[in-house]
Protein backbone atom coordinates (compact mmCIF):
# COMPACT_ATOMS: atom_id res chain seq x y z
CA UNK A 1 0.00 0.00 0.00
CA UNK A 2 1.40 3.43 -0.59
CA UNK A 3 1.78 6.68 1.46
CA UNK A 4 -1.87 7.37 1.00
CA UNK A 5 -3.28 4.18 2.48
CA UNK A 6 -1.19 3.64 5.17
CA UNK A 7 -2.57 4.41 8.28
CA UNK A 8 -0.07 4.27 11.25
CA UNK A 9 -1.76 3.29 14.65
CA UNK A 10 0.08 3.96 18.02
CA UNK A 11 -1.83 2.50 21.17
CA UNK A 12 -0.97 0.44 24.33
CA UNK A 13 -0.45 -3.52 23.96
CA UNK A 14 -2.09 -4.91 27.08
CA UNK A 15 -4.62 -7.35 27.28
CA UNK A 16 -7.30 -4.74 28.12
CA UNK A 17 -7.11 -2.79 24.86
CA UNK A 18 -7.30 -5.83 22.48
CA UNK A 19 -11.08 -5.58 22.73
CA UNK A 20 -10.80 -1.94 21.55
CA UNK A 21 -7.21 -2.72 18.90
CA UNK A 22 -9.29 -5.47 16.65
CA UNK A 23 -12.34 -3.59 15.86
CA UNK A 24 -9.40 -0.68 15.42
CA UNK A 25 -8.09 -2.54 12.86
CA UNK A 26 -11.18 -3.91 11.09
CA UNK A 27 -12.29 -0.55 10.89
CA UNK A 28 -9.73 1.10 9.17
CA UNK A 29 -9.34 -2.66 6.59
CA UNK A 30 -13.01 -2.10 6.29
CA UNK A 31 -12.28 1.53 5.23
CA UNK A 32 -10.02 1.25 2.67
CA UNK A 33 -6.98 1.44 4.22
CA UNK A 34 -3.94 -0.29 5.30
CA UNK A 35 -2.93 -0.20 8.94
CA UNK A 36 0.31 0.29 10.11
CA UNK A 37 1.64 -0.98 13.68
CA UNK A 38 4.73 -1.79 15.58
CA UNK A 39 5.03 -5.28 17.01
CA UNK A 40 8.35 -5.93 17.43
CA UNK A 41 9.69 -6.55 20.67
CA UNK A 42 13.35 -4.64 20.33
CA UNK A 43 13.95 -1.49 22.47
CA UNK A 44 15.86 1.52 22.38
CA UNK A 45 16.90 2.85 18.89
CA UNK A 46 15.83 -0.25 16.89
CA UNK A 47 11.98 0.20 18.11
CA UNK A 48 12.61 4.09 17.56
CA UNK A 49 13.74 3.91 14.20
CA UNK A 50 11.09 1.49 13.19
CA UNK A 51 7.82 3.91 14.47
CA UNK A 52 9.95 6.60 13.09
CA UNK A 53 9.95 4.69 9.47
CA UNK A 54 6.16 3.81 9.70
CA UNK A 55 4.92 7.65 10.72
CA UNK A 56 7.00 8.83 7.72
CA UNK A 57 5.37 6.18 5.15
CA UNK A 58 1.54 7.31 6.20
CA UNK A 59 -0.86 9.61 5.36
CA UNK A 60 -2.64 9.07 8.54
CA UNK A 61 -1.98 8.42 12.29
CA UNK A 62 -4.46 7.55 14.68
CA UNK A 63 -3.09 7.86 18.61
CA UNK A 64 -4.60 6.56 21.33
CA UNK A 65 -3.33 8.06 24.92
CA UNK A 66 -6.24 6.27 27.20
CA UNK A 67 -3.78 4.10 28.81
CA UNK A 68 -1.07 6.60 30.34
CA UNK A 69 -1.59 5.52 33.86
CA UNK A 70 -0.16 2.86 35.40
CA UNK A 71 -0.99 -1.25 35.24
CA UNK A 72 -0.33 -1.52 38.36
CA UNK A 73 0.11 -0.03 42.22
CA UNK A 74 4.02 1.51 42.35
CA UNK A 75 4.32 1.41 38.69
CA UNK A 76 5.63 4.56 36.41
CA UNK A 77 3.45 5.90 34.14
CA UNK A 78 3.87 4.83 30.58
CA UNK A 79 4.59 7.94 27.98
CA UNK A 80 5.05 5.76 24.75
CA UNK A 81 1.85 6.74 23.38
CA UNK A 82 2.26 10.60 24.04
CA UNK A 83 6.08 10.35 23.26
CA UNK A 84 4.96 8.70 19.47
CA UNK A 85 2.16 11.54 18.95
CA UNK A 86 4.96 14.28 19.45
CA UNK A 87 7.21 12.53 16.76
CA UNK A 88 4.52 12.31 14.33
CA UNK A 89 3.34 16.10 14.87
CA UNK A 90 6.98 17.36 14.71
CA UNK A 91 7.27 15.33 11.29
CA UNK A 92 4.25 16.98 9.82
CA UNK A 93 5.65 20.18 11.17
CA UNK A 94 9.55 19.61 10.31
CA UNK A 95 8.81 17.13 7.39
CA UNK A 96 9.05 17.11 3.82
CA UNK A 97 5.98 19.02 1.98
CA UNK A 98 4.43 15.31 1.59
CA UNK A 99 4.77 15.03 5.26
CA UNK A 100 3.13 18.32 5.85
CA UNK A 101 0.28 17.14 4.46
CA UNK A 102 -0.35 14.14 7.24
CA UNK A 103 -3.36 13.87 9.37
CA UNK A 104 -3.62 12.85 12.85
CA UNK A 105 -6.72 11.61 14.70
CA UNK A 106 -5.98 11.56 18.70
CA UNK A 107 -8.31 9.06 20.95
CA UNK A 108 -8.93 9.30 24.64
CA UNK A 109 -11.52 7.54 26.69
CA UNK A 110 -12.57 10.91 28.23
CA UNK A 111 -13.12 14.09 25.92
CA UNK A 112 -11.05 16.43 27.79
CA UNK A 113 -9.15 14.34 29.97
CA UNK A 114 -5.95 15.07 27.84
CA UNK A 115 -6.13 18.52 29.45
CA UNK A 116 -4.50 17.13 32.66
CA UNK A 117 -1.54 15.36 31.22
CA UNK A 118 -0.47 16.72 27.72
CA UNK A 119 -2.96 20.04 27.01
CA UNK A 120 -0.30 21.15 24.92
CA UNK A 121 -2.55 18.94 22.02
CA UNK A 122 -5.36 21.03 22.33
CA UNK A 123 -6.36 22.06 18.74
CA UNK A 124 -6.09 18.61 17.00
CA UNK A 125 -8.79 15.82 16.25
CA UNK A 126 -9.49 14.64 19.79
CA UNK A 127 -12.30 12.07 20.39
CA UNK A 128 -13.52 10.02 23.17
CA UNK A 129 -14.33 6.02 23.34
CA UNK A 130 -15.10 5.87 26.66
CA UNK A 131 -13.20 1.90 26.55
CA UNK A 132 -16.25 1.20 24.31
CA UNK A 133 -15.29 -0.40 21.19
CA UNK A 134 -18.61 0.36 19.77
CA UNK A 135 -18.27 3.85 20.40
CA UNK A 136 -14.88 3.29 19.40
CA UNK A 137 -15.79 2.57 15.80
CA UNK A 138 -18.00 5.66 15.13
CA UNK A 139 -15.85 7.83 16.14
CA UNK A 140 -13.24 6.42 13.38
CA UNK A 141 -15.48 6.09 11.02
CA UNK A 142 -16.90 10.10 11.66
CA UNK A 143 -13.11 11.21 11.29
CA UNK A 144 -12.35 8.89 8.02
CA UNK A 145 -15.36 10.25 6.20
CA UNK A 146 -14.47 13.88 7.20
CA UNK A 147 -11.05 13.82 5.88
CA UNK A 148 -11.52 11.53 3.27
CA UNK A 149 -13.95 13.49 2.37
CA UNK A 150 -16.14 10.77 0.77
CA UNK A 151 -20.00 8.72 2.47
CA UNK A 152 -18.68 5.27 4.57
CA UNK A 153 -20.61 2.28 5.56
CA UNK A 154 -22.16 3.08 9.05
CA UNK A 155 -21.09 2.50 12.25
CA UNK A 156 -23.88 0.22 12.68
CA UNK A 157 -23.04 -1.40 9.47
CA UNK A 158 -19.05 -1.79 10.66
CA UNK A 159 -19.82 -2.80 13.74
CA UNK A 160 -22.14 -6.05 12.94
CA UNK A 161 -19.71 -6.84 10.16
CA UNK A 162 -16.70 -6.73 12.67
CA UNK A 163 -18.68 -9.14 15.20
CA UNK A 164 -19.46 -11.74 12.21
CA UNK A 165 -15.52 -11.74 11.04
CA UNK A 166 -14.70 -12.37 14.85
CA UNK A 167 -17.12 -15.34 14.96
CA UNK A 168 -15.94 -16.77 11.84
CA UNK A 169 -12.60 -16.36 12.82
CA UNK A 170 -12.80 -18.15 16.32
CA UNK A 171 -14.59 -21.32 13.93
CA UNK A 172 -11.72 -20.72 11.79
CA UNK A 173 -8.84 -20.95 14.17
CA UNK A 174 -10.49 -23.32 16.36
CA UNK A 175 -11.26 -25.52 13.54
CA UNK A 176 -7.17 -25.51 12.73
CA UNK A 177 -6.19 -26.57 15.94
CA UNK A 178 -6.00 -22.84 17.84
CA UNK A 179 -7.06 -23.07 21.80
CA UNK A 180 -8.64 -20.13 23.20
CA UNK A 181 -5.49 -18.18 24.51
CA UNK A 182 -4.02 -19.25 21.06
CA UNK A 183 -6.56 -17.38 19.74
CA UNK A 184 -6.95 -14.52 21.67
CA UNK A 185 -2.86 -13.94 21.18
CA UNK A 186 -2.96 -14.12 17.69
CA UNK A 187 -0.43 -11.47 16.51
CA UNK A 188 -1.90 -8.43 15.22
CA UNK A 189 -0.25 -8.88 12.15
CA UNK A 190 -1.94 -12.37 11.57
CA UNK A 191 -5.13 -10.94 12.62
CA UNK A 192 -4.96 -8.15 9.31
CA UNK A 193 -3.99 -10.76 7.47
CA UNK A 194 -6.98 -12.79 7.83
CA UNK A 195 -9.51 -9.98 7.91
CA UNK A 196 -8.62 -8.33 4.66
CA UNK A 197 -9.63 -11.59 2.43
CA UNK A 198 -12.70 -12.04 4.71
CA UNK A 199 -13.89 -8.03 4.08
CA UNK A 200 -13.36 -8.60 0.41
CA UNK A 201 -15.47 -11.83 0.65
CA UNK A 202 -18.38 -9.71 2.51
CA UNK A 203 -18.27 -6.42 0.71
Amino acid sequence: MSFEQNVFINCPFDEDYRLLLKPLLFSILYIGLEPKISETTSSGNVRVEEIKKLIASSKYSIHDISRNEPLNPGDMPRFNMPFELGLDIGCQSFGTERLKKKKCLILDKERYRYLSFVSDIGGQDIKDHNNDPQRLIAKVREWFATVLNTHLASPTVIWENYTEFITDLNEQLTSEGFNTEEINDLPFSNFILLAKPWIENHN
